[in-house]
């Protein structure tokens, strides 16, 4: 009867625990430059960095504007992706030193019709750190269901062996 249940206790946990670690999440870089007239608001992710610009007043967007970014000294042209409604960055040259973990100032440069302004902002990158929880291996669904089997029939044998020894005994 013991062995009953430690094999059920077993099949439990291993139905109940998942088989392989939870993966790091580390969230999009994000960019706010805000000043009286407008707002931009950036999102660094693996192709390039897509800007949404507005009036700050009443958050209607800005379509078309001339928007130039600079980090590093380096200044690019933001060009306009009708599909995406943003403006889009996607030299990958002047892209990499912004996925250094850290934090990175931009400036802004913002002209639409007779209207200008300047607007600096920080692009935060997070670096991934493993988490305290994380498993240094993992065991695949298959190879766990495999080592569960195996163990239950060893159990079984186990507790077959010695079914028949009492009963041996007992005749």
């Amino acid at each position: 009867m013991k062995l009953k249940k430690l094999l059920i206790a077993g099949v439990a946990v291993a139905v109940l625990l998942p088989a392989q670690a939870a993966e790091t999440v580390v969230p999009l870089p994000v960019v706010v430059a805000e000043s009286e007239a407008f707002e931009i608001v950036g999102r660094l992710d693996e192709n390039s960095l897509l800007l949404h610009v507005d009036r700050a007043p009443t958050n209607a967007p800005l379509l078309g504007a001339t928007l130039a970014v600079e980090a590093g000294g380096k200044e690019i042209a933001a060009a306009f992706d009708v599909a995406a409604g943003a403006y889009r960055i996607a030299d990958v040259a002047w892209l990499q030193p912004l996925r250094a973990a850290g934090k990175h100032g931009l400036a802004f440069t913002l002209v639409v019709g007779d209207e200008a302004d300047l607007l600096a902002g920080d692009l935060v990158v997070e670096a991934a750190a493993p988490t305290a929880g994380q498993t240094l291996w993992r065991l695949p669904p298959l190879a766990g269901a495999a080592l569960l089997g195996g163990l239950g029939l060893l159990a079984a044998g186990f507790g077959w062996r010695r079914w028949k020894q009492r009963r041996g005994a007992a005749a």
